[in-house]
């Protein structure tokens, strides 16, 4: 195979790669429009399913808390009742001392009631405020949803034909010749093969020398970037398929 040959599967291989890889990313990517949509109702979900949790949590500290308070109302009745009964100062004291502490533990717990009614309070706020997704936001999500089905059908069956092409352009090598390219390729991915812009290398961006750029538009041999070690062509030599 002459060096020219060569020169032009590598920039086969080349574009063929940069292809698949485009179109892997169409297949794999959903555009931004849809994703932006896919994100806001991923986003409301978590918070909705967040607020439901914290609100199952609350709901049931309420509920023991509720519990432990109708007990102490019950204890500080039964005080109440022992403080009609006493005979002394010193029963006097005990009871007024039991009362005391009954009463206070009441006091913490309808605190707590009361905080949690206020953080039940928020988060029905914050439920309303997190809305369900609308019928026109479903048509339109569901819209993009369809085109993007279309199109990644179109797009799998356009890679597969470029993984035939890839495959057509390897075995067209042989062994020795796609080695070199698979080192090129390895060391300088996903640009490896490069169209000159001018006189300068389209990657890098460095000048080339005089001798180098006649060489390239020559096309009859393999000429590499003096910077970044990428093979060069000249485009207008070797235009797209």
């Amino acid at each position: 195979m002459s060096e020219r040959a060569l020169l032009a599967a590598y920039i086969t291989l080349q574009r063929l790669l940069t292809e698949r890889l485009a179109l892997q990313r169409e297949v794999e990517t959903p555009p931004p429009k849809l994703a932006a949509l896919r994100a806001q109702g991923a986003t409301r979900d978590a918070a909705l399913a967040s607020n439901r949790k914290r609100r199952a949590e609350l709901e049931a500290e309420y509920a023991a808390l509720e519990r432990e308070t109708g007990a102490l109302y019950e204890e500080r009745e039964h005080v109440r009742r022992q403080k009609s009964q006493v005979t002394n100062m010193k029963q006097l004291q005990a009871v007024v001392s039991a009362l005391d502490h009954v009463q206070g533990q009441i006091d913490e717990r309808e605190g707590k009631l009361k905080q949690i009614m206020e953080e039940l309070g928020s988060l029905d706020a914050q439920a309303a405020a997190l809305t369900a997704e609308s019928p026109a936001e479903r048509e339109q999500r569901e819209e993009l949803e369809r085109e993007w089905a279309k199109r990644r059908v179109e797009s799998e069956a356009e890679l597969e034909r470029v993984r035939a092409r890839l495959r057509e352009v390897q075995l067209g090598l042989g062994a020795s010749a796609m080695e070199r390219f698979k080192k090129l390729w390895n060391l300088r991915k996903p640009n490896a093969v490069v169209p000159i812009d001018g006189d300068s290398c389209s990657a890098c961006h460095a000048v080339l020398r005089a001798a180098v750029l006649q060489l390239v538009r020559g096309g009859e041999s393999l000429q590499y970037c003096e910077t970044c070690r990428r093979l060069l062509f000249d485009p207008a030599l070797f235009p797209p398929e």
